[in-house]
């Protein structure tokens, strides 16, 4: 099979001067012929348009509503600044910075709703929260790291056999030749 065979089998679909396409072998969808290519970019560009004027012509209207001091309706609200919506509606307002003078007199007063003395943690008449009975073991100290007791720990210069180090010299390294 020659090259020529091969692109006449593959264009067998002809284009007449208008760019339409022109036999019965040859079946092109409508959105890839010129007008669907017309039409989909037609519609691509009204609703991106539409879009940008919405969003425009919204914002301005709100700006002329804020500056006449209504304020801004529902569906364009959301297209201005909070600062903006301040100056007309309360409600979008930042707090007020609070700050309180402290006298350093404490003795009777109650100050910021708190307690003079804060509740108990336990009910008294329930029972007593856990906690160790009697005096430390012997030996126990928190300056103490060792976990042994005096009896069981080994003497000094020993090691228990568990964590000793192997007999004998190190090994020896041995280095590969490149």
């Amino acid at each position: 099979m020659d090259a020529h065979s091969i692109v006449t089998r593959q264009n067998r679909c002809l284009i007449d001067s208008n760019g339409d396409y022109v036999g019965d072998d040859c079946y092109v969808p409508f959105w890839y012929t010129r007008t669907g290519v017309i039409v989909k970019w037609s519609l691509f560009l009204i609703l991106t348009t539409a879009i940008g004027l919405y969003l425009l012509l919204g914002y301005l209207h709100a700006k002329k509503r804020i500056r006449k001091g209504l304020p801004p309706l529902a569906y364009h609200r959301w297209l201005v600044s909070r600062g903006d919506l301040a100056r007309v509606d309360p409600r979008y307002q930042y707090p007020q910075a609070a700050a309180y003078q402290y006298n350093g007199n404490l003795n009777n007063q109650q100050q910021y709703g708190m307690h003079s003395m804060p509740p108990p943690v336990y009910d008294p008449n329930s029972a007593r929260p856990p906690q160790y009975e009697g005096p430390p073991p012997e030996g126990a100290t928190k300056t103490n790291p060792s976990q042994w007791n005096s009896t069981a720990e080994p003497a000094r210069g020993q090691q228990d056999e568990e964590y000793a180090p192997p007999s004998g010299p190190p090994p020896t390294t041995t280095t590969l030749a490149p």
